[in-house]
This record gives structure tokens, C-alpha cells and sequence, in this order.
């Protein structure tokens, strides 16, 4: 009887446990982007003794470090890391230079990848922020951290989360048809493996939507009427085809 099922078994295990020794070793004392190296690695291997190596990288005097240590958090996706990200997210909210703009976006991502749909009361008051920020006079930069965030929304969205699913019909009806293009996209993606969960109250919404003024709000729009279509809700299907 051959036994190298369970040679390749025995093997398996050993690969797995020399890469977290390496990767515990780059952590503790590797060069930065050594560190980056090490996400493809981290988000398949997650193993709980990184934890307190990434807590303290998360709080290192070097930006790029703490930008790190998010994406890891990120890739680990474990809720124990949520309350850390936006407590570093607070504090760092003023660093502009330097790095600062990379950690809040990563901080984001890595919340929006974490899956937890409390998460959406981290970010309507951040996205409440930068729209009265535009109120005042449109920052391209600030566009680009609303995009963000409706993104990281879309990313806890995207696992069926009821909470963020509502936040994105939500703020596709906002008054500001940038935030209604951008939640319109992740609105789409979020549904893309379950067509079907869309609700009646959100596809009337969304059809509503390719008659108003805004050109590009209609166009995106319709462009969630075709994608749902596409991939085998038949009333989307249906509105798409009265279009």
C-alpha cells in the first residue's frame, strides 16, 4: 500500500509551518518592502501568531509600516482588527504627507475586506465628511477617498451583508450623482453572484433612475439593469428590455 498520501499530507503541513516561521521572522525584523512581499503569503496562511507582530507594526513610527500592517489585517480578515484600524485611522486622520493618504486609503480597503457590516458606521459619517468637504470646493483627492470608501462598502456588500447592501441603495439615491455612479457600480458588483436577492423596491429605484436628467447617473443606471440581466435576473431583464 502506497503511503504517499500521507507523505505528500506530512509535507504539506511542514511547507505550512516553515512559511509562517519565515514569515514571523520577516515581520519582526525584515525591511519594509520585505514586508509587502509577504501578503500573498499572509492572506492564505493566516495564522494567528502574526496577530501582536501586525498590532505593533500598525503603530510604527514608520508610515509605510502601518500602511502594511493594514493590508495584512486586510488579508487576514478577522473582525478582531477592526476596532484597531479605526482607532489608527482617527489618529493618523490629519497626516496628509508623507504617506498618509496610502495608509487611510489601505486602512479603508482593509476594513471593506474585513466583511463586517458595523463597518458602515465607520464610513457614512467619513463619507459625510469629504461631501461637505465638496460642498465647499471639489478636491480631486477627496473624490478619490469618496471612491474609496463606497468601494470598501461594495467589498462588505459583495458577501451579502444587509446593512451595506442598504447603504449602497441608499446612497445611489443621493443628491451628488458622483456618489450615485459610484454606488450604482458597487451596487452591481454586490449582487453579481446573487442577481436573484435584488429586491423589487431596489430595481424600481435603479430603473427610475434612466429617466432622470443627470446623463451619467441614467447610463450607469442602465448599465445595472444589462449586468444583472446578463447574469440571470429575469426582472431585470424585463426592465432593461423596456428601456
Amino acid at each position: 500500500m502506497s503511503n504517499k498520501g500521507i507523505s505528500d499530507y506530512g509535507n504539506k503541513k511542514l511547507f505550512s509551518e516553515d512559511s509562517v516561521l519565515e514569515c514571523l521572522k520577516v515581520l519582526e525584523s525584515g525591511e519594509t518592502e520585505d514586508l509587502f512581499e509577504l501578503l500573498p503569503r499572509i492572506s492564505i496562511v493566516r495564522d494567528r501568531r502574526f496577530y501582536p507582530l501586525l498590532l505593533a507594526l500598525l503603530e510604527h513610527k514608520e508610515v509605510r509600516r502601518r500602511e502594511f500592517a493594514a493590508c495584512a489585517m486586510g488579508a487576514m480578515a478577522d473582525g478582531v482588527f477592526l476596532e484597531p484600524l479605526k482607532k489608527v485611522f482617527y489618529k493618523n486622520r490629519q497626516l496628509r504627507d508623507f504617506g498618509g493618504r496610502e495608509l487611510q486609503v489601505a486602512i479603508i480597503e482593509a476594513i471593506g475586506a474585513i466583511g463586517n457590516d458595523d463597518a458602515v458606521d465607520f464610513f457614512l459619517p467619513e463619507l459625510l465628511n469629504l461631501r461637505q468637504a465638496a460642498a465647499v470646493g471639489r478636491n480631486k483627492k477627496d473624490d478619490e477617498m469618496c471612491r474609496c470608501i463606497i468601494g470598501a462598502i461594495g467589498a462588505v456588500a459583495q458577501q451579502g451583508r444587509p446593512r451595506s447592501l442598504a447603504t449602497l441603495a441608499e446612497l445611489a439615491t443621493s443628491e451628488d450623482p458622483q456618489i450615485q455612479v459610484m454606488a450604482l457600480a458597487e451596487l452591481s458588483g454586490a449582487y453579481w453572484h446573487r442577481p436573484n436577492d435584488i429586491s423589487d423596491d431596489a430595481l424600481s429605484d435603479i430603473y427610475g433612475m434612466t429617466a432622470i436628467g443627470n446623463r451619467t447617473v441614467a447610463e450607469a443606471a442602465l448599465a445595472v439593469l444589462q449586468n444583472l440581466a446578463d447574469v440571470g435576473c429575469k426582472r431585470a431583464e424585463a426592465l432593461f428590455r423596456k428601456r
